[in-house]
């Protein structure tokens, strides 16, 4: 799942339509986005199912970035479209099923859980400042064990969005 999506839909959305949206500007948002990975994120039976080599690398990976910091900038486009449709704020994954705690025009926090074959357990706080600012933060664990810690800022830039703002 790409967390830059998520963690913008999930931003930006209401429940269809049954709470209130956060309230944001529209326009170029410029995100810092640093995520923390711990343990073993992958499931046991998606490690099985590689080949020795493969799996080797992989958790070796896993290994060397556990509890290092992945810090991210990137700017985004966000249009009234993506504000309206309420849709895109399902979950991916039919296995999930979602509880939101609070949903205001200035806080929204979420759990959600996911069952197999990728069993999650994840819970996702987003707070506006203003129009022109919010924060996050998702901790997420799953597979056997694995944590994922995502905190973001967001920032409003400019009311018109750059070709090189993701969508």
């Amino acid at each position: 799942m790409n967390t830059r999506l998520l963690l913008l839909a999930l931003v930006v959305l209401p429940l269809h339509g049954h709470a209130e949206a956060l309230d944001l500007k529209t326009g170029a948002w410029q995100i810092e986005m640093s995520t923390t990975v711990a343990g073993m994120p992958i499931p046991e039976a998606s490690l099985a199912q590689m080949p020795a080599a493969q799996r080797a690398k992989v958790e070796e990976s896993m290994r060397a970035r556990a509890g290092e910091v992945d810090k991210q900038t990137y700017r985004t486009c966000l249009t009234k479209e993506d504000v309206d449709r309420g849709d895109l704020f399902e979950s991916e994954d039919e296995n999930c099923k979602r509880k939101v705690i609070e949903q205001t025009s200035r806080r929204f926090d979420i759990e959600e859980t996911c069952g197999a074959p990728e069993p999650s357990t994840t819970h996702m706080t987003f707070a506006t400042e203003s129009p022109e600012s919010y924060t996050a933060t998702m901790d997420r664990t799953e597979g056997e064990g694995g944590r994922v810690h995502v905190e973001m800022n967001g920032s409003w830039v400019a009311a018109a969005c750059s070709e090189d703002d993701e969508d």
